[in-house]
């Protein structure tokens, strides 16, 4: 068995505990989701690019290569326009208790690509988070707004767990360029819907996109695709799970979210 370095544990840490911040920031500002993700990427962009173009990072790709970064990036900005919408639609705990699916779907994906059959922990894993997910939604009535939005998120969920597995797909590639594939194309994807951007925000708001921007995408999302990329699918999966008690912590002291019993 491959020996797990310290140092990729740490990453795995710091990573989750930055990208926690996400529902309370996205919950906060006023702007809308395709704002949010524009703004997030086009800092990771400004700031990756000419990196990679001073280091001729870019020489050298071949069109398969382009294909999966551009692939990876697509998928990346549906997963958070979808995610956005989940926080905005219900709120920042369950939004990222929808989200945190993504370890269920990480089993089942890695299952059907490996024709690895999961152990008895894993699949009981599973179904312990599924009935989590009966419990916090609020109505079993498909036209609640908090239950579709739930929904939402849970789908989120799905696309964010195929990336560890397109990622491994260019691994040869390094963290930093797989990163700025991933963050331009998602670019890509929220220019689609330019005409729904606002602009016209107030200086907490910027202040907050920053944050977004920098923390939790440039430093949070790009240590994550090393992580994800390097070690094993189900511990990604156990570290993705300190999602929820983080969100939900930072939910409760800085919105006042109740915290309910089923949460």
């Amino acid at each position: 068995m491959k020996t797990i370095s310290p140092q990729l544990i740490v990453t795995a840490l710091i990573s989750v505990a930055t990208m926690a911040l996400v529902p309370v920031l996205v919950s906060s500002v006023a702007a809308n989701e395709v704002t949010i993700g524009l703004v997030r990427v086009g800092i990771a962009c400004v700031v990756l690019t000419p990196l990679l173009l001073w280091h001729k990072s870019f020489i050298g790709l071949t069109s398969k290569d382009w294909f999966y970064l551009l692939f990876i990036g697509m998928i990346f900005g549906l997963h958070w326009w979808t995610y956005f919408y989940a926080i905005k639609n219900s709120t920042p705990s369950l939004g990222a208790l929808s989200l945190t699916t993504y370890g269920i779907h990480l089993v089942w994906i890695n299952w059907l690509i490996s024709a690895q059959r999961p152990k008895f922990s894993d699949v009981f894993a599973v179904l312990l988070c599924f009935c989590g997910c009966i419990i916090v939604v609020p109505s079993a009535d498909m036209a609640n707004q908090v239950t579709q939005a739930f929904l939402v998120g849970v789908f989120s969920g799905l696309l964010y767990a195929l990336l560890p597995f397109l990622h491994q797909r260019v691994n040869h590639l390094s963290t930093t360029v797989r990163s700025w594939g991933q963050f331009s194309f998602a670019g890509l994807f929220f220019l689609f819907f330019w005409p729904q951007i606002d602009w016209q925000l107030s200086i907490n708001d910027w202040q907050l996109l920053i944050i977004l921007g920098v923390v939790s995408t440039l430093i949070a999302h790009t240590l994550w695709v090393k992580v994800s990329t390097e070690l094993p699918s189900i511990l990604v999966s156990a570290f993705y799970y300190l999602y929820i008690p983080i969100a939900m912590a930072l939910s409760y002291f800085f919105l006042d979210e109740p915290m309910t019993a089923a949460k």
